[in-house]
This record gives C-alpha cells, structure tokens and sequence, in this order.
C-alpha cells in the first residue's frame, strides 16, 4: 500500500460521508484516463427539506492540484441546487492536515448554507 493511501476516504467518513455504487453515475471515466474524478455522498434532513451532497475529487494533472468540489441540493424541488462550490490543493503538499483544511472551508453544516 502506498503511503498516503487512504486519506481522502478516512476524512470524508469522518464526516459521515460515504462512497456508493449510485455514485458511479457521477464519476467521470475515460478510455485513456480512469477515475478522472471520485465522488462521496450524504443525505441529510434539514428546516429545507431532504438535502444531498455530493463531494467530488478530481486531479488537475497540469497545474498539479488536487480539485475538490461540494455539490448540495434539494433533489425534491425545482432549482434546488444551494451551493456549487470548489476548493483546491497543491499535489506536492497533499496530506491529511492539507486536506481537512480545504474540506472544513467546502463543507459546512447544512444550516449555514441554506439561510
């Protein structure tokens, strides 16, 4: 195993998250690149209503930076999307420490995003 290995899901099952065989829909695959980008889920009930979000993991090759995105909505109603965000991390300086900095700015309790 390699070091390392590990981190992103160790944080994001911290946080309750979890990667599901339905979240394959959301994963981009390639025929020259696989896995392009990884996506961990969790639903919720809020004031709002059922809320999902989908946090996705993806590698910019070129500027080497590890992209991390939170996708959260109301799949019950119209335009229920509440935030479409994404954050980033230097390739070079991966780590846990690094990573839960970025995943504590991009995933907030549902409350704050929904008012």
């Amino acid at each position: 195993m390699l070091p390392g290995s590990g981190v992103i899901r160790s944080a994001m099952t911290k946080r309750g998250y979890k990667h599901r065989y339905t979240d394959d829909q959301y994963s981009i695959r390639g025929e020259y690149a696989r896995n392009l980008q990884f996506v961990y889920s969790k639903e919720q009930s809020s004031k709002a209503g059922r809320v999902v979000d989908l946090v996705y993991f993806s590698a910019d090759i070129l500027s080497e930076k590890l992209v991390v995105g939170l996708y959260r909505e109301n799949p019950d109603i119209e335009n229920g999307v509440y935030v479409n965000t994404t954050g980033s991390l230097d390739l070079k300086k991966f780590s846990a420490k690094e990573l839960n900095q970025v995943l504590d700015k991009l995933v907030t309790s549902v409350d704050d995003k929904l008012k």
